[in-house]
């Protein structure tokens, strides 16, 4: 078969045009970091890496949702500490005012404490995150209790909804606890323990029980916060795990070998060079042919 001189031309023409389409690729690479800049690069590895960045979209919704559940559970947890504290010197007081020597104006002296620790019971409340009560339930925009007067809380103002986080793929937990559940035996014995000393008389065993239950339910709330902020701890070590292997995968497909990519970068550089002297010397030997 008899080579004309414009398939040299042809086929020069092609190689080049090959070798330059493959620099251009290899710069865009180094200069991007990446490996896949367009579907066409890779269709196969591209519909696992858009797969990948779903996933770690939805891992990091997941922290946020872990994040903003910590921050409730944590307040949570300070709020029944407070309150437990209160109530641990409302049951010193109640076996205090057990004694039947006490004067009234010692009585009166101790009322006057148990109103002030009644109406700190009501700030802890409504404690709130951001904007949020978060012993209301679902009317976080509603105080759990309202002071209505000195030493004295009106009715639980909030609802009995259940606060759902959704901290995994197929993982929720409730954050909520309603106030009226948690607070509302702390209110009562309160609530008793000042009529009883109001009234003159010895506090009775009833109240001091009263309020020994009080506490109980406190404690056992907090109990329960303690192991709900546990599981949040678990939840985002794993979420944090999961977004690592994650990354890790991605990073494998797409990110480029920077040592190996500008060696290839290099070489295809070097060859191209190579090519263009190469075609330029055959194509003016082939002219001066021509011309003899």
């Amino acid at each position: 078969m008899r080579v004309s001189e414009s398939m040299l031309y042809m086929s020069a023409n092609t190689s080049l045009a090959s070798q330059m389409a493959n620099m251009q690729t290899l710069t865009e690479q180094v200069s991007a970091s990446k490996k896949l800049l367009k579907p066409s690069d890779n269709p196969a590895d591209v519909r696992t890496a858009v797969g990948l960045y779903d996933t770690l979209a939805q891992l990091n919704q997941f922290g946020r949702n872990i994040d903003t559940a910590t921050s409730t559970l944590t307040a949570m947890d300070g709020a029944l500490s407070s309150a437990g504290d209160l109530i641990q010197r409302a049951n010193e007081l109640s076996i205090q005012g057990a004694n039947g020597t006490l004067s009234p104006s010692d009585r009166q002296n101790m009322s006057a404490e148990v109103s002030q620790l009644t109406e700190a019971l009501a700030q802890d409340a409504n404690a709130k995150v951001g904007n949020s009560y978060i012993f209301s339930g679902f009317k976080t925009d509603t105080p759990a209790y309202q002071v209505t007067g000195p030493g004295q809380i009106g009715a639980y103002q909030g609802d009995n909804g259940v606060v759902i986080a959704r901290v995994g793929p197929s993982s929720t937990m409730q954050i909520s606890l309603a106030g009226k559940a948690v607070f509302q035996p702390a209110i009562d014995a309160l609530t008793q323990l000042q009529t009883d000393l109001n009234s003159g008389q010895a506090v009775q065993a009833s109240t001091i029980t009263q309020i020994s239950g009080a506490l109980q339910s406190l404690s056992q709330a907090q109990a329960t916060v303690g192991a709900r902020e546990n599981r949040m701890t678990d939840a985002k070590s794993t979420q944090q795990n999961l977004i690592t292997s994650n990354q890790a995968l991605l990073s494998g497909l797409q990110d480029v070998n920077m040592p190996a990519a500008i060696t290839a970068l290099t070489q295809a550089q070097t060859t191209y060079q190579a090519s263009l002297a190469v075609t330029a010397k055959v194509m003016q030997t082939t002219l001066i042919d021509y011309l003899k």
